[in-house]
């Protein structure tokens, strides 16, 4: 990667003999503009935006300090290289309070500056490998708050933890979750015509996206995977006939927009609504049992699939996605088998 460089500097002479003295391109750099005092200077940098400036303090109409108070405030991460005579350096100390990165005493040799560049570029790539590890660590962070949010609704609605455990977790996890009212949702879907396993878990996978993305700006509803190809949503809020009306517009708008999908049968199955935390299993079993009877009016003669619950998608969907598409065929049989029962038409319904 080349880096930007920008000079300012009054003197022609000078100004080329530093622009034309330089091999940039072998230094990993690219000169990108020049101005003769700051004021010409600060639209094009602006414009170019360069990693680094190189500029001289005393020249007419705005100064090299001047000009670096500008260029900190508004490109903060540009790096500032200034030139100074000797009898200038009084500057100095100025200078460093606005952090400038190099202070170079005039006349500067074209090695001196080429060795100022070549520190700032190291600075440069420790700082941006930094932010890359930063972003790498973020992520994974992310990344395990999401498997322990979803583990800790599965024991939720399945009824492992008590209200008291249920609380701190959720504190701890940053979850709001105490409401008046409880109700939870259950998102059930079967793949009906002949497809790899990989293709199945595809559309296993893309119903749970469309769910997600219809709760993407909603706080009141929390999304979690139950099995392989069922998904569960819980529900609160302050009036047990809101969050049931809540439940059955969500209901339908994931019916409406999955309806075109000609490969899946899909059911819907809500439980009641319940005041206590220590209620909301059995709501959900009475989501999971509607939706599961209806999925079986859809899809009869598919005997369901082996898949372990709680081990394929509940934690990484994409994971499991990745596995069945560098894994051998004999690898799959060995580890997992999976019926192929018959195929049955596709149809959509709801049990609300």
């Amino acid at each position: 990667m080349l880096y930007k460089v920008f000079l300012v500097e009054d003197e022609i002479v000078t100004r080329e003999g530093i622009r034309d003295s330089v091999d940039w391109a072998s230094a990993g750099l690219r000169w990108c503009g020049e101005a003769s005092d700051g004021e010409l200077a600060l639209p094009m940098l602006e414009a170019e935006a360069p990693d680094i400036l190189i500029t001289d303090i005393k020249m007419p109409f705005m100064d090299g300090l001047e000009l670096s108070r500008i260029v900190r405030a508004r490109l903060p991460q540009t790096r500032i290289v200034i030139l100074s005579g000797h009898d200038e350096f009084r500057y100095a100390q100025e200078a460093i309070q606005l952090g400038v990165t190099e202070y170079l005493l005039k006349p500067v040799s074209a090695q001196d500056l080429l060795d100022a560049l070549a520190r700032i570029r190291r600075q440069i790539e420790q700082e941006q490998q930094q932010q890359e590890e930063l972003r790498h660590l973020q992520a994974q962070l992310q990344e395990n708050a999401t498997v322990l949010r979803q583990r800790f609704l599965l024991d939720l609605v399945t009824g492992a933890l008590t209200a008291s455990e249920a609380i701190d977790a959720a504190r701890a996890l940053q979850i709001d979750l105490i409401a008046r009212c409880y109700l939870t949702l259950s998102v059930r879907c079967d793949v009906t015509v002949d497809m790899t396993h990989l293709a199945r878990l595809e559309s296993y996978h893309r119903v749970r996206q469309v769910v997600a993305a219809l709760l993407a700006a909603r706080n009141d509803v929390l999304l979690f995977t139950k099995d392989v190809d069922e998904t569960g949503l819980l529900f609160k809020g302050d009036d047990p006939a809101a969050v049931q009306e809540a439940a059955h517009q969500l209901a339908e708008q994931i019916a409406l927009v999955l309806t075109p999908e000609p490969s899946l049968a899909l059911a819907i199955g809500l439980g009641r609504p319940v005041e206590r935390m220590a209620a909301i299993p059995h709501s959900f079993l009475e989501a999971c049992d509607v939706a599961r009877t209806q999925i079986r009016k859809l899809a009869p003669s598919r005997g369901g699939s082996t898949y372990p619950p709680r081990t394929l998608l509940a934690l990484d969907p994409t994971a499991v996605i990745t596995f069945y598409a560098v894994a051998s065929c004999r690898t799959l049989n060995r580890s997992w088998p999976i019926t192929s029962p018959t195929r049955t038409a596709t149809r959509l319904s709801c049990a609300l």
